[in-house]
């Protein structure tokens, strides 16, 4: 008995020489200890997003008579012909790949033809002529004055005036002013009997702080 306990006092106190010998094991931390013990920059790991600024936009022009469609990649602030229009981008932007895809360019189209063809489809009153214009007199009832109903005279509204953008100015009659989606064409689109355009792309750079 004496042995038996006399080897395991020994044990005892072996026991904790290998224990400090032996290197802690330490348990793995998480993506979500890691940020919250970072003290400087709690999401080091998230990458900020760069300002950009518009290079140039790809339009899609279409001529409804021919059926015929041409892609257009204009510069910013820059004039493109197609057909009868004008076509100057002011602006655009296009999202980061991990949101949702969208495309979208403020642009201005003019029409050198648009008087023209407004002239074209007026309509001509018929003539008419004094000796076919017949004129009855009615009588008139007498009646009473109940009171005296004020008169509304109609205000004419007053458009506001538009806003010269920096950049050359094209020539023709404004017929589009506004912002376009890719996504969605239908949205704001251009209302013309013969060209439509939509846009399909937009390239950017890194803005230079």
């Amino acid at each position: 008995m004496r042995c038996v306990s006399g080897l395991a006092a020994l044990l005892l106190l072996s026991a904790p020489a290998v224990a400090q010998d032996e290197p802690a094991v330490e348990d793995e931390l998480s993506e979500l200890d890691i940020l919250s013990q970072a003290q400087d920059d709690p999401f080091a790991t998230v990458v900020e997003t760069e300002e950009r600024e518009p290079v140039s936009v790809t339009l899609r022009a279409l001529n409804k008579i021919t059926a015929r469609y041409t892609d257009l990649e204009i510069q910013m602030n820059e004039i493109a012909h197609f057909g009868s229009l004008e076509i100057q981008p002011r602006t655009c932007d296009k999202r980061p790949p991990e949101e949702f895809p969208e495309t979208t360019a403020f642009l201005e189209i003019f029409d050198t033809e648009f008087e023209n063809r407004q002239s074209d489809l007026k309509v001509q009153d018929p003539e008419i002529l004094e000796d076919e214009i017949k004129t009855t007199e009615l009588a008139v009832l007498p009646g009473e004055a109940v009171g005296e109903t004020p008169s509304f005279e109609p205000q004419e509204a007053q458009a506001p005036a538009p806003v010269v953008l920096e950049g050359p100015q094209a020539e023709g009659v404004n017929i589009f002013r506004g912002w376009m989606f890719a996504s969605t064409p239908a949205l704001n689109a251009l209302e013309h009997p013969v060209y439509d355009v939509w846009v399909i792309d937009c390239k950017t750079r890194v803005a230079d702080n």
